[in-house]
């Protein structure tokens, strides 16, 4: 070999060993920042999952008891309207067997007699 290409490859050599320490101290200092990055991004979702499930009990909490409010007026409603049922039909039973000439028919009757009766003595 000539001396000229021996002193390339030693100076390729050379580069080779220092870019190969550049590259591997590059590595550990990235490994090392990843491992800290990691171990503070654990820290902080434990702080925000500690932080949080307060919270969360609460908003559990309040939801539940506006469920059973919900759930408690339904049942109101369902027993209000169930007697609303229960009275129009019985009335419109009564006003329906009534206007058949009962009761109702007389009641009407004598009503417009009086309001005719009244209306004659105002116009005097």
């Amino acid at each position: 070999m000539t001396p000229v290409l021996e002193c390339i490859i030693a100076v390729f050599v050379v580069v080779l060993i220092v870019v190969s320490v550049v590259v591997c101290v590059f590595l550990v200092k990235f490994l090392q920042e990843t491992t800290q990055t990691m171990v503070s991004v654990r820290e902080l979702s434990d702080y925000v999952r500690k932080e949080l499930e307060p919270i969360v009990k609460s908003l559990n909490g309040i939801l539940s008891t506006v469920n059973n409010v919900s759930t408690a007026t339904n049942k109101q409603f369902e027993l209000i309207k169930k007697i609303l049922t229960t009275l129009l039909g019985a009335s419109c039973v009564a006003f329906g067997s009534a206007k058949k000439g009962g009761f109702f028919s007389g009641f009407l009757n004598g009503f417009n007699f009086f309001k005719k009766k009244e209306i004659k003595n105002v116009n005097r």
